[in-house]
């Protein structure tokens, strides 16, 4: 079956697009349409794409670890290629309306890449081309990244690790009938405000045009600080309202248990 590029744009609703950044709706989303074009129309799977894009982003980190302009320069276009990947395969499933079942693993692993890979590249982008850091401290760069990774990464483990044993937790207690965004859809909640603030300033915002500016004017050190600062930032704030949000489930948990035993 052939999709038109009709078919492929008509796709994308009005709500989906509005919960994507702003960099996004206004220049990744029109760029990953004749991308789908050509790959829903040659075969391609969503989870195929998002498999691929696992590759792309590796490349690009890569890329940017070289200490030579053209190679940052394909890093930087490459790790924004990954982010038009990362609607294609949204694009992909949607026209063909086929629900797979492991779907959000590939995807979900697919987005992992720029918080570990990208941002440890980014270290090493800066440790080649800082002029702010003498040349003896540089070494701390690459720390920097790697640690400014890993927060974010099991930031979003914690995150993850929560609302499993939450939902489960809920279900058991017979709370539970359907998982939804709604905590996503509060303006008040934390959820969505986190949701706001990383979506923006995180990978899918501005920090991808941010890439091409650091590479042209050898400012990754700074870039890299500003993340560092956020992601680390992050990582502290979601633990301590994590640890607040179980203790206080926890109790509440048990006294319901303690109240059905009687």
């Amino acid at each position: 079956m052939k999709y038109s590029y009709k078919d492929i744009t008509s796709s994308l609703t009005k709500k989906k697009n509005s919960r994507s950044s702003l960099w996004v709706q206004l220049w990744v989303r029109k760029a990953s349409f004749p991308i789908t074009y050509l790959f829903i129309n040659t075969g391609w799977t969503a989870n195929m794409v998002s498999v691929l894009s696992w590759f792309v982003i590796f490349g690009a980190a890569v890329l940017l670890c070289v200490n030579d302009f053209w190679c940052m320069l394909a890093g930087v276009i490459l790790t924004n290629f990954w982010l038009v990947l990362d609607c294609v395969d949204g694009n992909i499933a949607r026209v063909k309306k086929v629900k797979t079942f492991m779907g959000d693993f590939y995807d979900a692993a697919a987005g992992y890449g720029p918080f570990s890979f990208t941002t440890i590249a980014l270290g090493v982008a800066a440790y080649n081309t800082s002029y702010l850091v003498p040349e003896q401290y540089r070494v701390w760069l690459i720390l920097l990244g790697a640690v400014a990774a890993v927060s974010n990464v099991y930031m979003r483990l914690v995150h993850q690790k929560y609302q499993n044993c939450f939902f489960a937790a809920q279900k058991i207690l017979g709370e539970l009938d359907e998982i939804t965004l709604e905590d996503t859809e509060d303006k008040r909640s934390f959820a969505y405000i986190r949701e706001q603030i990383d979506k923006n300033f995180g990978v899918s915002g501005i920090f991808m045009p941010w890439l091409f500016v650091a590479l042209f004017t050898n400012t990754f050190d700074i870039m890299l600080g500003c993340y560092a600062a956020y992601y680390i930032l992050s990582f502290l704030a979601v633990c301590v309202l994590y640890c607040k949000r179980a203790t206080a489930f926890e109790k509440k948990a048990q006294e319901k248990m303690r109240s059905k035993e009687q």
